[in-house]
């Protein structure tokens, strides 16, 4: 999947918790979010004296909340995984599990 088409994937299945994300949907849309993430970040530093967080930034991570989760749940089961398992990402060993099970390749589709 190329870039602008796993974010454009990622959107339009902004609350779609069941089927499948490929590795390159979720790292092509993780990617998109933290170069916005970072540009956001670099306009609010050059611009405030003070470390704060703008309210573009707060609009910035409140809309892609969802369609991140979702991608997420989405990746995990392609790697034949509950989507339950991200809760492992409140645990510290928990991300490094993610992490490891979000760079798989994905497990064959059982047929019919």
């Amino acid at each position: 999947m190329k870039f602008r088409e796993s974010i454009n994937t990622c959107f339009k299945k902004y609350i779609v918790f069941h089927g499948r994300a490929s590795r390159s949907e979720y790292w092509y849309f993780f990617l998109f979010t933290t170069i916005i993430s970072f540009i956001l970040q670099i306009s609010t530093d050059t611009y405030s004296a003070v470390e704060t967080v703008t309210i573009y930034e707060w609009i910035w991570h409140a809309f892609i909340f969802m369609p991140t989760l979702s991608v997420s749940v989405r990746r995990l089961h392609d790697v034949d995984k509950s989507g339950w398992w991200l809760l492992l990402f409140f645990t510290i060993i928990g991300v490094l599990v993610l992490l490891y099970w979000f760079i798989q390749k994905g497990k064959e589709k059982k047929g019919i």
